[in-house]
Protein backbone atom coordinates (compact mmCIF):
# COMPACT_ATOMS: atom_id res chain seq x y z
CA UNK A 1 0.00 0.00 0.00
CA UNK A 2 1.38 3.50 -0.81
CA UNK A 3 1.78 6.08 2.13
CA UNK A 4 0.24 9.17 1.88
CA UNK A 5 3.35 11.35 1.82
CA UNK A 6 2.49 12.66 -1.95
CA UNK A 7 2.13 16.58 -1.93
CA UNK A 8 -1.27 16.24 -1.65
CA UNK A 9 -1.42 14.53 1.58
CA UNK A 10 1.13 17.30 3.03
CA UNK A 11 -0.43 18.64 5.56
CA UNK A 12 1.51 22.21 6.01
CA UNK A 13 1.61 22.06 1.65
CA UNK A 14 -2.07 21.93 2.08
CA UNK A 15 -2.28 24.67 4.68
CA UNK A 16 0.48 27.28 2.79
CA UNK A 17 -1.80 26.41 -0.44
CA UNK A 18 -5.01 27.23 1.17
CA UNK A 19 -3.52 30.39 3.10
CA UNK A 20 -1.68 31.34 -0.33
CA UNK A 21 -4.52 31.36 -2.73
CA UNK A 22 -6.41 34.58 -1.92
CA UNK A 23 -2.63 36.08 -2.53
CA UNK A 24 -1.64 34.54 -5.36
CA UNK A 25 -4.92 35.14 -7.01
CA UNK A 26 -4.04 39.58 -5.98
CA UNK A 27 -0.68 38.85 -6.84
CA UNK A 28 -1.20 37.59 -10.20
CA UNK A 29 -3.54 40.60 -11.11
CA UNK A 30 -0.85 42.97 -9.54
CA UNK A 31 1.52 41.49 -12.19
CA UNK A 32 -0.82 41.84 -14.97
CA UNK A 33 -1.27 45.34 -13.75
CA UNK A 34 2.19 46.60 -13.40
CA UNK A 35 2.64 44.61 -17.10
CA UNK A 36 -0.40 46.45 -18.86
CA UNK A 37 1.41 49.90 -16.94
CA UNK A 38 4.56 49.38 -18.37
CA UNK A 39 2.88 48.45 -22.07
CA UNK A 40 0.91 51.79 -21.95
CA UNK A 41 3.47 54.07 -20.45
CA UNK A 42 6.04 53.04 -22.78
CA UNK A 43 3.52 52.94 -26.00
CA UNK A 44 1.89 56.21 -24.63
CA UNK A 45 4.68 58.60 -23.01
CA UNK A 46 7.81 56.97 -24.08
CA UNK A 47 10.00 54.68 -22.83
CA UNK A 48 11.87 57.82 -21.19
CA UNK A 49 8.55 58.23 -19.01
CA UNK A 50 8.37 55.24 -18.16
CA UNK A 51 12.74 55.24 -17.12
CA UNK A 52 11.42 58.12 -14.94
CA UNK A 53 8.32 56.47 -13.69
CA UNK A 54 10.40 53.31 -12.06
CA UNK A 55 12.92 56.08 -11.03
CA UNK A 56 10.54 57.09 -8.77
CA UNK A 57 9.03 53.54 -7.53
CA UNK A 58 12.67 52.43 -7.24
CA UNK A 59 13.35 55.35 -4.85
CA UNK A 60 9.71 54.76 -3.17
CA UNK A 61 10.67 51.01 -2.13
CA UNK A 62 14.37 52.42 -0.80
CA UNK A 63 13.04 55.05 0.97
CA UNK A 64 10.03 52.77 2.64
CA UNK A 65 12.90 50.44 4.29
CA UNK A 66 14.50 53.57 5.45
CA UNK A 67 11.26 55.40 6.80
CA UNK A 68 9.82 52.43 8.24
CA UNK A 69 12.41 52.06 10.83
CA UNK A 70 12.34 48.32 10.43
CA UNK A 71 8.96 48.32 12.17
CA UNK A 72 6.92 47.15 9.24
CA UNK A 73 8.89 43.47 9.34
CA UNK A 74 8.14 44.16 13.15
CA UNK A 75 4.83 44.28 13.11
CA UNK A 76 4.59 41.05 11.10
CA UNK A 77 6.83 39.08 13.57
CA UNK A 78 4.64 40.65 16.61
CA UNK A 79 1.20 40.53 14.89
CA UNK A 80 1.57 36.66 14.63
CA UNK A 81 2.54 36.47 18.19
CA UNK A 82 0.10 35.52 21.03
CA UNK A 83 2.17 38.06 23.98
CA UNK A 84 1.19 41.06 21.40
CA UNK A 85 -2.04 39.86 19.65
CA UNK A 86 -4.83 37.31 20.86
CA UNK A 87 -8.08 36.77 20.28
CA UNK A 88 -8.73 39.98 18.21
CA UNK A 89 -7.39 42.02 20.48
CA UNK A 90 -3.69 44.23 21.13
CA UNK A 91 -1.93 43.17 24.46
CA UNK A 92 0.74 45.42 23.93
CA UNK A 93 1.18 49.24 22.65
CA UNK A 94 3.71 48.34 19.83
CA UNK A 95 1.04 49.84 16.77
CA UNK A 96 0.50 53.23 18.78
CA UNK A 97 4.20 53.16 19.14
CA UNK A 98 4.94 52.18 16.16
CA UNK A 99 3.22 55.32 14.10
CA UNK A 100 4.56 57.97 16.44
CA UNK A 101 8.33 56.99 15.29
CA UNK A 102 7.19 56.26 11.69
CA UNK A 103 5.48 59.88 11.28
CA UNK A 104 8.52 61.96 13.43
CA UNK A 105 10.84 59.92 11.24
CA UNK A 106 9.39 59.96 7.87
CA UNK A 107 8.30 63.79 8.12
CA UNK A 108 11.68 63.97 8.57
CA UNK A 109 13.23 62.96 5.43
CA UNK A 110 10.83 64.10 3.33
CA UNK A 111 11.88 67.82 4.78
CA UNK A 112 15.62 67.24 3.74
CA UNK A 113 14.39 65.63 0.30
CA UNK A 114 12.57 68.15 -0.73
CA UNK A 115 15.33 70.92 0.24
CA UNK A 116 17.87 69.11 -2.25
CA UNK A 117 15.36 68.03 -4.91
CA UNK A 118 16.57 70.07 -7.18
CA UNK A 119 19.85 68.54 -7.00
CA UNK A 120 19.07 65.01 -7.34
CA UNK A 121 16.90 65.81 -9.96
CA UNK A 122 19.45 68.16 -12.14
CA UNK A 123 22.75 67.22 -11.10
CA UNK A 124 22.60 63.63 -9.71
CA UNK A 125 20.09 61.73 -12.43
CA UNK A 126 20.64 64.88 -15.17
CA UNK A 127 16.92 64.67 -15.59
CA UNK A 128 15.06 67.87 -15.31
CA UNK A 129 11.73 66.35 -15.95
CA UNK A 130 12.08 64.31 -12.67
CA UNK A 131 11.27 67.68 -10.59
CA UNK A 132 7.72 67.32 -11.52
CA UNK A 133 7.94 63.73 -10.20
CA UNK A 134 10.11 64.94 -6.95
CA UNK A 135 7.02 68.08 -6.36
CA UNK A 136 4.84 65.11 -5.14
CA UNK A 137 7.76 62.88 -3.80
CA UNK A 138 7.10 63.70 0.10
CA UNK A 139 3.37 63.21 -0.27
CA UNK A 140 3.99 60.10 -1.98
CA UNK A 141 6.57 58.55 -0.02
CA UNK A 142 4.65 59.37 3.42
CA UNK A 143 1.39 57.70 2.36
CA UNK A 144 3.64 54.73 0.99
CA UNK A 145 5.52 54.19 4.12
CA UNK A 146 2.15 54.18 6.39
CA UNK A 147 0.24 51.92 3.65
CA UNK A 148 3.34 49.70 3.61
CA UNK A 149 3.45 49.07 7.64
CA UNK A 150 -0.51 48.52 7.96
CA UNK A 151 -0.33 46.17 4.94
CA UNK A 152 2.62 44.39 7.10
CA UNK A 153 0.98 44.64 10.14
CA UNK A 154 -2.81 42.60 8.33
CA UNK A 155 0.10 40.24 7.16
CA UNK A 156 0.96 39.21 10.77
CA UNK A 157 -2.35 39.31 11.99
CA UNK A 158 -3.46 36.86 9.67
CA UNK A 159 -5.87 39.16 7.42
CA UNK A 160 -4.35 38.09 4.39
CA UNK A 161 -7.19 39.74 2.04
CA UNK A 162 -7.26 42.95 2.96
CA UNK A 163 -3.19 42.13 2.57
CA UNK A 164 -3.53 41.39 -0.78
CA UNK A 165 -5.44 44.08 -2.34
CA UNK A 166 -3.84 47.09 -0.62
CA UNK A 167 -0.13 46.01 -0.46
CA UNK A 168 0.07 47.32 -4.30
CA UNK A 169 -3.11 46.04 -6.23
CA UNK A 170 -5.52 48.68 -5.49
CA UNK A 171 -3.53 51.85 -6.11
CA UNK A 172 -1.85 49.75 -9.29
CA UNK A 173 -5.41 49.59 -10.34
CA UNK A 174 -6.18 53.20 -10.05
CA UNK A 175 -3.11 54.23 -12.22
CA UNK A 176 -3.54 51.97 -14.95
CA UNK A 177 -7.31 53.34 -14.86
CA UNK A 178 -5.91 56.60 -15.84
CA UNK A 179 -3.32 55.85 -18.12
CA UNK A 180 -5.88 53.99 -19.94
CA UNK A 181 -8.55 56.61 -20.38
CA UNK A 182 -5.56 59.41 -21.00
CA UNK A 183 -3.90 57.04 -23.67
CA UNK A 184 -4.20 59.77 -26.56
CA UNK A 185 -2.91 62.57 -24.34
CA UNK A 186 -0.31 61.14 -22.52
CA UNK A 187 0.14 64.60 -19.89
CA UNK A 188 3.04 62.63 -18.43
CA UNK A 189 3.16 65.48 -15.13
CA UNK A 190 -0.44 63.73 -14.37
CA UNK A 191 1.32 60.24 -13.39
CA UNK A 192 2.77 60.88 -10.53
CA UNK A 193 -0.16 62.66 -9.65
CA UNK A 194 -2.67 59.54 -9.76
CA UNK A 195 -0.15 57.49 -8.77
CA UNK A 196 -0.13 59.17 -5.27
CA UNK A 197 -3.70 59.79 -5.47
CA UNK A 198 -4.19 55.37 -5.67
CA UNK A 199 -1.39 55.59 -3.36
CA UNK A 200 -3.42 57.92 -0.70
CA UNK A 201 -6.49 56.06 -1.20
CA UNK A 202 -5.10 52.86 -0.64
CA UNK A 203 -3.88 54.30 3.07
CA UNK A 204 -7.21 55.55 3.83
CA UNK A 205 -8.71 52.54 3.05
CA UNK A 206 -6.48 50.54 5.42
CA UNK A 207 -7.02 52.38 8.07
CA UNK A 208 -10.70 51.98 8.25
CA UNK A 209 -9.96 48.52 8.42
CA UNK A 210 -7.98 48.49 11.48
CA UNK A 211 -9.99 51.14 13.58
CA UNK A 212 -11.05 50.51 16.19
CA UNK A 213 -7.89 49.15 17.00
CA UNK A 214 -8.92 47.17 20.20
CA UNK A 215 -6.85 46.68 23.34
CA UNK A 216 -7.11 44.24 26.75
CA UNK A 217 -7.55 46.40 29.75
CA UNK A 218 -4.45 45.72 30.61
CA UNK A 219 -1.76 46.41 27.79
CA UNK A 220 2.02 45.91 27.97
CA UNK A 221 3.59 49.50 27.45
CA UNK A 222 6.59 48.92 24.97
CA UNK A 223 9.52 51.03 25.25
CA UNK A 224 10.47 53.18 21.87
CA UNK A 225 13.97 51.83 22.55
CA UNK A 226 13.21 48.32 23.15
CA UNK A 227 10.99 48.79 19.94
CA UNK A 228 13.76 49.79 17.92
CA UNK A 229 16.65 47.45 19.35
CA UNK A 230 14.68 44.86 17.04
CA UNK A 231 13.68 46.39 14.62
CA UNK A 232 16.67 48.55 13.46
CA UNK A 233 18.54 44.99 12.61
CA UNK A 234 15.22 44.74 10.12
CA UNK A 235 15.47 47.76 8.99
CA UNK A 236 19.08 47.65 7.92
CA UNK A 237 18.75 43.95 6.31
CA UNK A 238 15.94 44.83 4.90
CA UNK A 239 17.25 48.14 3.39
CA UNK A 240 20.40 46.26 2.11
CA UNK A 241 18.06 43.52 0.18
CA UNK A 242 16.47 46.45 -1.44
CA UNK A 243 19.65 48.08 -2.47
CA UNK A 244 20.16 44.46 -3.82
CA UNK A 245 17.62 44.49 -6.11
CA UNK A 246 16.37 48.63 -6.76
CA UNK A 247 20.04 50.32 -6.61
CA UNK A 248 20.56 48.75 -10.50
CA UNK A 249 17.64 50.78 -12.15
CA UNK A 250 19.38 53.94 -9.97
CA UNK A 251 23.02 53.60 -11.05
CA UNK A 252 21.49 53.19 -14.70
CA UNK A 253 19.45 56.16 -14.09
CA UNK A 254 22.72 58.08 -13.16
CA UNK A 255 25.48 56.71 -16.20
CA UNK A 256 22.91 56.25 -18.60
CA UNK A 257 19.10 57.28 -20.17
CA UNK A 258 16.42 57.44 -19.28
CA UNK A 259 15.18 55.29 -22.11
CA UNK A 260 17.45 52.63 -21.22
CA UNK A 261 16.34 52.51 -17.30
CA UNK A 262 12.46 51.64 -18.89
CA UNK A 263 13.90 48.95 -20.99
CA UNK A 264 16.30 47.24 -18.04
CA UNK A 265 12.83 48.05 -15.88
CA UNK A 266 10.45 45.68 -18.01
CA UNK A 267 13.65 43.20 -18.27
CA UNK A 268 14.06 42.93 -14.26
CA UNK A 269 10.02 42.65 -13.83
CA UNK A 270 9.75 39.67 -16.30
CA UNK A 271 12.41 38.20 -14.72
CA UNK A 272 10.89 38.66 -11.01
CA UNK A 273 8.05 36.11 -11.98
CA UNK A 274 10.39 33.71 -11.12
CA UNK A 275 9.59 35.12 -7.15
CA UNK A 276 5.97 35.38 -7.33
CA UNK A 277 5.68 31.93 -5.49
CA UNK A 278 7.90 33.40 -2.52
CA UNK A 279 6.90 36.34 -2.20
CA UNK A 280 3.21 34.47 -2.21
CA UNK A 281 3.90 32.22 0.50
CA UNK A 282 6.26 33.82 2.05
CA UNK A 283 2.87 36.03 3.23
CA UNK A 284 1.88 32.28 4.95
CA UNK A 285 4.88 30.96 6.28
CA UNK A 286 6.63 34.47 7.84
CA UNK A 287 4.33 34.43 10.88
CA UNK A 288 3.81 30.57 11.17
CA UNK A 289 8.21 30.77 11.51
CA UNK A 290 7.09 33.50 14.02
CA UNK A 291 4.67 31.64 15.73
CA UNK A 292 6.28 28.44 16.02
CA UNK A 293 9.62 29.76 17.15
CA UNK A 294 7.99 31.72 19.90
CA UNK A 295 6.49 28.61 21.17
CA UNK A 296 9.71 26.80 20.92
CA UNK A 297 8.17 23.93 18.85
CA UNK A 298 11.23 23.61 16.47
CA UNK A 299 9.89 20.12 14.82
CA UNK A 300 6.88 21.34 13.52
CA UNK A 301 9.17 24.74 12.00
CA UNK A 302 11.32 22.32 10.03
CA UNK A 303 8.07 20.76 8.54
CA UNK A 304 7.11 24.00 7.71
CA UNK A 305 10.34 25.09 5.54
CA UNK A 306 10.44 21.91 4.27
CA UNK A 307 6.88 22.10 2.91
CA UNK A 308 7.05 25.57 1.59
CA UNK A 309 10.66 25.22 -0.05
CA UNK A 310 9.08 22.11 -1.91
CA UNK A 311 6.18 23.74 -3.04
CA UNK A 312 8.33 27.12 -4.65
CA UNK A 313 10.32 24.51 -6.27
CA UNK A 314 7.98 22.75 -8.51
CA UNK A 315 5.78 25.85 -8.52
CA UNK A 316 8.77 28.10 -10.04
CA UNK A 317 10.35 25.69 -12.44
CA UNK A 318 7.93 26.08 -14.83
CA UNK A 319 7.88 29.98 -15.24
CA UNK A 320 11.87 29.72 -15.21
CA UNK A 321 11.51 26.99 -18.07
CA UNK A 322 8.92 29.43 -20.12
CA UNK A 323 11.13 32.65 -19.47
CA UNK A 324 14.46 30.71 -20.77
CA UNK A 325 12.84 29.28 -23.59
CA UNK A 326 10.83 31.76 -25.16
CA UNK A 327 12.93 35.41 -23.76
CA UNK A 328 13.31 36.43 -27.20
CA UNK A 329 9.38 36.30 -27.96
CA UNK A 330 8.16 37.93 -24.65
CA UNK A 331 10.92 40.77 -24.75
CA UNK A 332 9.67 41.21 -28.92
CA UNK A 333 6.20 42.09 -27.87
CA UNK A 334 7.30 45.07 -25.93
CA UNK A 335 9.38 46.01 -29.15
CA UNK A 336 12.20 44.80 -31.08
CA UNK A 337 14.84 47.75 -28.93
CA UNK A 338 13.82 44.78 -25.83
CA UNK A 339 14.57 41.73 -27.70
CA UNK A 340 17.82 42.62 -28.39
CA UNK A 341 18.39 42.40 -24.69
CA UNK A 342 17.10 38.98 -24.21
CA UNK A 343 20.89 38.14 -22.39
CA UNK A 344 19.96 40.27 -20.03
CA UNK A 345 16.95 38.65 -19.08
CA UNK A 346 18.24 34.93 -19.05
CA UNK A 347 21.07 36.03 -16.52
CA UNK A 348 18.35 38.27 -14.38
CA UNK A 349 16.07 35.15 -14.89
CA UNK A 350 18.46 32.49 -13.61
CA UNK A 351 19.08 34.48 -10.88
CA UNK A 352 15.81 35.24 -9.59
CA UNK A 353 14.99 31.45 -9.75
CA UNK A 354 18.42 30.47 -7.61
CA UNK A 355 16.74 32.91 -5.71
CA UNK A 356 13.54 31.85 -4.96
CA UNK A 357 14.46 28.12 -4.74
CA UNK A 358 17.44 29.05 -1.78
CA UNK A 359 13.63 29.34 0.33
CA UNK A 360 12.89 32.05 2.64
CA UNK A 361 16.15 32.66 4.11
CA UNK A 362 14.84 36.19 5.30
CA UNK A 363 11.64 35.25 7.24
CA UNK A 364 14.08 32.11 8.99
CA UNK A 365 16.64 34.63 9.84
CA UNK A 366 14.05 37.45 11.22
CA UNK A 367 11.62 35.77 12.62
CA UNK A 368 13.65 33.29 14.68
CA UNK A 369 15.81 36.24 15.92
CA UNK A 370 18.73 36.39 14.14
CA UNK A 371 18.00 39.63 12.35
CA UNK A 372 21.61 40.97 12.97
CA UNK A 373 23.58 38.20 11.47
CA UNK A 374 21.46 38.65 8.38
CA UNK A 375 21.98 42.47 8.63
CA UNK A 376 25.99 41.43 8.25
CA UNK A 377 25.62 39.24 5.45
CA UNK A 378 23.20 41.70 3.43
CA UNK A 379 25.14 44.63 4.28
CA UNK A 380 28.30 42.93 2.76
CA UNK A 381 26.31 41.90 -0.63
CA UNK A 382 25.05 45.46 -0.70
CA UNK A 383 28.16 46.87 -0.56
CA UNK A 384 29.54 44.37 -2.94
CA UNK A 385 26.14 45.37 -4.82
CA UNK A 386 27.04 49.14 -5.20
CA UNK A 387 31.03 48.67 -5.80
CA UNK A 388 29.74 46.15 -9.14
CA UNK A 389 27.27 48.52 -10.25
CA UNK A 390 30.19 51.35 -9.88
CA UNK A 391 32.42 49.47 -12.12
CA UNK A 392 30.22 47.55 -14.59
CA UNK A 393 26.85 49.84 -15.47
CA UNK A 394 29.27 52.59 -17.48
CA UNK A 395 31.21 49.91 -19.38
CA UNK A 396 28.33 47.96 -20.06
CA UNK A 397 25.17 49.48 -19.54
CA UNK A 398 22.51 46.72 -18.72
CA UNK A 399 24.74 43.51 -18.84
CA UNK A 400 26.76 45.56 -16.18
CA UNK A 401 23.68 46.08 -14.25
CA UNK A 402 22.24 42.69 -14.67
CA UNK A 403 25.34 41.12 -13.65
CA UNK A 404 26.18 43.14 -10.65
CA UNK A 405 22.58 42.40 -9.14
CA UNK A 406 22.65 38.67 -10.24
CA UNK A 407 26.42 38.26 -8.24
CA UNK A 408 24.91 39.90 -5.05
CA UNK A 409 21.81 37.89 -4.64
CA UNK A 410 23.50 34.77 -5.23
CA UNK A 411 26.04 35.67 -2.12
CA UNK A 412 23.41 36.98 0.13
CA UNK A 413 21.45 33.62 -0.36
CA UNK A 414 24.84 31.08 -0.28
CA UNK A 415 26.19 32.82 3.06
CA UNK A 416 22.53 32.80 4.74
CA UNK A 417 22.19 29.26 3.65
CA UNK A 418 25.46 28.17 5.25
CA UNK A 419 24.60 30.07 8.45
CA UNK A 420 21.51 28.71 9.02
CA UNK A 421 22.29 25.14 7.96
CA UNK A 422 25.71 25.54 10.40
CA UNK A 423 23.80 27.11 13.09
CA UNK A 424 19.88 26.13 13.30
CA UNK A 425 20.61 22.62 11.24
CA UNK A 426 17.83 23.87 8.77
CA UNK A 427 17.98 22.70 4.94
CA UNK A 428 16.17 25.53 2.89
CA UNK A 429 17.20 24.27 -0.76
CA UNK A 430 14.75 21.47 -1.90
CA UNK A 431 16.68 18.48 -3.56
CA UNK A 432 14.22 17.36 -6.54
CA UNK A 433 15.38 14.27 -6.91
CA UNK A 434 14.64 13.83 -2.82
CA UNK A 435 10.87 13.57 -4.07
CA UNK A 436 11.80 10.47 -6.39
CA UNK A 437 14.17 8.68 -4.23
CA UNK A 438 10.71 9.41 -1.77
CA UNK A 439 8.42 8.04 -4.05
CA UNK A 440 9.95 4.35 -4.33
CA UNK A 441 10.54 4.49 -0.85
CA UNK A 442 6.91 4.89 0.17
CA UNK A 443 5.58 1.86 -2.41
Amino acid sequence: MIKKHHLIFDKHLSEILKGGGVTFIFHILNLITVYLLAIFISKSYGADAYGRFSIIKSMIVIFIVITTLGLNTLAIKLGSDVKHFFNRKFKSDFVYKSYTLILIWSSLICAIFSFFKDDIAVLFFEDSQLLVYFSFFPILLIASTFLNYNSNLFKGLGKILPFAILSAFLGNIILLTYVIIDFKSAEEANLILFLTLGTCLSLLISILLLVPIKLEKRIIKLQLRSLLSSSIPMMFSSSMIFIIFSIDVLMLGYFRSSEEVGVYRIISQISSLNVIFLIVFGTIVGPKISNLNSKGDQQELKKVIRSSTKLIFFATAPIFLTILIFSKKILSFFGPEYALEQHVLILLATAQFLYAVSGFVDLTLNMTGRQKVYTRITTSSAIANILLNIILVPLYGLEGAALSTAASVLLTNFISLIYIKRKLNLVLVYNPFSFVKDGIKNL
